[in-house]
């Protein structure tokens, strides 16, 4: 019997909002606590979690950024061949081209192209081309196995590049045996149904239920092979539904401006990043936009928001869409879906959660907490009586 077992299961989209309204695991997880998120998606919230430091950072935002360097120059001479256009921009077609770039160029990390039209890519910069659980991938940032590294305790991250059941079941093998005292479990499977289901009662709670038995089975083997055990259930965001769609790019792209030359964009799925090129097409751009459902953050916001990048690589400009409405056609997709999260913090549909079995040391109250609150337990594993 082990004295000590510290868990840390992530899942990535259990919003607090949604975990109240369908009572998940309100009897074994009493402690329920509203986490706020950051703005972004999982490309910066993950991380944000992972070294307990805001975007400026640990410097991901958004996948696609300036940075004065492109890996995606070859696809300035490539593009014109890249046709018919219907079969290439196919989802399956672009994923196994972004594999064979990732294999080439060497990337580690999450890597896809998405909808980015392939003219336009020669423009951007990735952010992500490190594996972000990778010691010193987050540098200057320590991360997640940076600072367990460090702490001496014995470890297990899971991969996330696996299935949620291999990596619960993996976990569960490793208590019984009781190789290790700190575990950091990754489950994605619930941000992708809610996605496109958040408006199905039925399918939500079936979800649930799938996830509640797995949370079960882990709380039923840490506590058969561990006198004290620390056990948390965390997200990096929720599930806002769709309540209308805004397509921008023929509102913003349009005669006398032009891509490239006057402007660069991103059309996120819920926010229009933009470089100003020329300066003479600021505010008329801006103000072709300025109708949509949004608005375009202010300086104060953007600092508020932890995005105030003084390289302005996510964009000089950001029109943050309502919370609700989706931006399609996007580079991220060509159709809006039930579900989108990125909307602000404020957003209580965003808001992120922390679940318990009894108080941690202290209450999170953004997801950067998530990273001392992991350092906490991982010195209490070093401590008196461990």
């Amino acid at each position: 019997m082990m004295k000590k077992l510290k868990i840390f299961l992530f899942s990535d989209a259990l919003g607090y909002e949604l975990a109240q309204r369908y009572r998940f695991m309100q009897d074994e997880l009493p402690v329920r606590l509203p986490v706020r998120t950051q703005l972004g998606y999982s490309s910066t919230a993950v991380p944000t979690i992972l070294s307990g430091e805001p975007p400026t950072v640990h410097g991901h935002f958004s996948f696609f950024c300036r940075t004065g360097v492109t890996p995606f120059r070859f696809f300035k001479y490539l593009h014109p061949f890249l046709r018919p256009r219907f079969v290439f921009d196919n989802h399956r077609v672009r994923h196994k081209l972004s594999r064979l770039i990732a294999k080439w160029k060497k990337y580690t990390g999450y890597f896809n192209l998405y909808r980015v039209p392939y003219d336009r890519l020669p423009y951007f910069d990735y952010c992500e081309k490190k594996d972000i659980y990778a010691p010193g991938a987050l540098a200057p940032a320590p991360n997640i196995r940076d600072m367990l590294g460090a702490s001496g305790v014995r470890y297990h991250i899971s991969d996330w590049r696996r299935g949620d059941d291999e990596n619960i079941r993996k976990a569960l093998a490793s208590i019984a045996r009781k190789e290790y005292e700190f575990y950091f479990i990754y489950t994605g499977q619930l941000d992708g149904i809610l996605h496109f289901h958040v408006h199905e009662p039925e399918v939500v709670e079936e979800a649930f239920a799938a996830l509640a038995k797995q949370v079960g089975k882990l709380l039923e083997t840490a506590h058969q092979h561990a006198e004290d055990v620390a056990f948390y259930l965390m997200s990096d965001h929720g599930m806002t539904p769709r309540t209308g769609v805004a397509d921008l790019r023929p509102v913003l792209e349009g005669a006398p401006f032009r891509f490239g030359r006057d402007f660069l964009a991103c059309y996120d799925s819920t926010m229009l990043r933009l470089w100003v090129l020329n300066p003479e097409a600021r505010t008329p751009l801006m103000e072709r936009v300025a109708g949509a459902p949004g608005h375009w953050l202010s300086e104060d916001e953007k600092k508020a928001f932890n995005i105030d990048f003084s390289d302005n690589s996510y964009g000089d400009e950001i029109f943050l869409l309502d919370p609700g409405v989706q931006l399609a056609p996007s580079d991220m997709g060509a159709k809006a879906i039930p579900g989108m999260h990125g909307y602000s913090p404020d957003d209580p549909d965003s808001t992120a959660a922390l679940l318990a079995e009894r108080p941690p040391p202290f209450d999170p109250v953004t997801i950067a907490d998530f990273f001392r609150l992991m350092r906490r337990e991982a010195e209490d594993l070093r401590g008196p009586g461990a």
